[in-house]
């Protein structure tokens, strides 16, 4: 019998835009605005712990407390995750820490100063694209308006009904060229009723789970 599929624990960074529905640019703006936290990993990095002591004149001295050489998943610092999406890679001193702590890299020789990380070696852990899903789709419920009399007020968009229009396009007239066809077209429909039209993020966090379906039909018929 064959062993079950273990759960996945890290996305690359390419995979965390496609499920997401963002650009790599639009992936360095949320790491640039600390609102997601990207990860790589590592094997047998000497590190140094520590904590920053405030001194009466209120400057804070860096305290070590422990080194250990880390093995897997390492957060990486705001600053380091956004160069290294901007420009394809980083050598980094730092990895993220607790707020008041620090972990600082440990060089051994001259040979041995920093680490240096790339862009495909990046992503998400599974629990922190969890965590920032949650958050997107709570912001897309409170976008809907407030509540009166203890009952719902009505929705700004028919999203179901967006959808489904979605997935009339592609059932009919085939998948998109890309993403952004698609929501450019739903965009157009949304429009065409008359209404208001959502912006192009909250359109991407909407359908961003159709692409993540029908997409892959794109690239093969550019392939």
């Amino acid at each position: 019998m064959a062993n079950p599929p273990k759960k996945k624990v890290f996305y690359q960074i390419d995979e965390v835009c496609e499920r997401l529905g963002l650009s790599l640019l639009d992936m360095s703006v949320l790491v640039s605005e600390r609102k997601i936290q990207l990860c790589t990993a590592v094997a047998g990095l000497l590190v140094e712990d520590g904590h920053h002591e405030v001194a009466l004149d209120g400057d804070a001295a860096p305290i070590p407390d422990s080194r250990l050489r880390v093995q897997g998943l390492v957060d990486l610092k705001p600053d380091d995750a956004w160069f290294v999406l901007r420009h394809g890679s980083q050598t980094i001193f730092w990895l993220a820490a607790e707020p008041g702590c620090y972990r600082r890299l440990v060089s051994t020789s001259e040979e041995d100063r920093g680490y240096t990380v790339i862009r495909d070696e990046v992503g998400v852990r599974h629990e922190e694209l969890a965590r920032f899903a949650a958050a997107e789709e709570a912001l897309d419920s409170n976008a809907l308006g407030p509540k009166a009399g203890g009952r719902s007020s009505q929705p700004i968009y028919d999203w179901d009904a967006a959808r489904l229009e979605a997935c009339r396009l592609i059932y009919f007239e085939g998948v998109p060229d890309s993403f952004g066809a698609l929501i450019r077209h739903v965009q157009g429909w949304f429009a065409e009723k008359g209404g208001r039209v959502p912006d192009e993020s909250t359109m991407k966090r909407r359908l961003r789970d159709v692409w993540a379906i029908f997409g892959s039909e794109a690239k093969r018929k550019a392939a």
